[in-house]
């Protein structure tokens, strides 16, 4: 299973655990969207403003190669970021799911007991000691 599968499947048993998650999930997206929009439109608008500023063409290169670092580093922080916020999140995946196997494997287990014991009462032999026997022989010869 590919990556990309592996974290479509995560963030839906995410959603189906915590309906909040989603929510909030949705208010981070919105968030992110919004500082790529402020981030793209800062970018071109430095470009824009080097590009035309009446400066010479070395300190123009200077300048660019400057702005080009920083939207690097900050490119190599934002996907570092995203690795330890998806550890964090398969991390809790994994928690949330064994504390929902551990609690449905308890109740399944207590339903195959339970289910057991219907077999195990309903298959008995019908056991009669001998004194019984002949009681119920004494009985029936009364009664002839």
């Amino acid at each position: 299973m590919d990556l990309n599968k592996l974290q479509k499947k995560t963030q839906e048993l995410k959603q189906l655990l915590d309906p909040k998650r989603a929510e909030k999930q949705k208010q981070e997206e919105k968030k992110k969207a919004m500082t790529k929009g402020l981030a793209l439109g800062a970018l071109l608008g430095s470009v824009a403003g080097i590009f035309f500023a009446p400066d010479k063409g070395e300190n123009t290169r200077k300048k660019t190669k400057e702005e080009l670092e920083k939207i690097k580093d900050n490119l190599q922080t934002n996907i570092v970021e995203g690795k330890e916020k998806l550890d964090i999140n398969l991390a809790e995946g994994k928690e949330k799911l064994a504390e929902v196997y551990e609690d449905k494997k308890v109740v399944f287990s207590e339903k195959v007991s339970a289910i057991k014991e219907k077999v195990k009462s309903s298959c008995e032999p019908n056991v009669v000691e001998e004194e019984e026997l002949e009681e119920k022989k004494a009985l029936v010869e009364e009664e002839v």
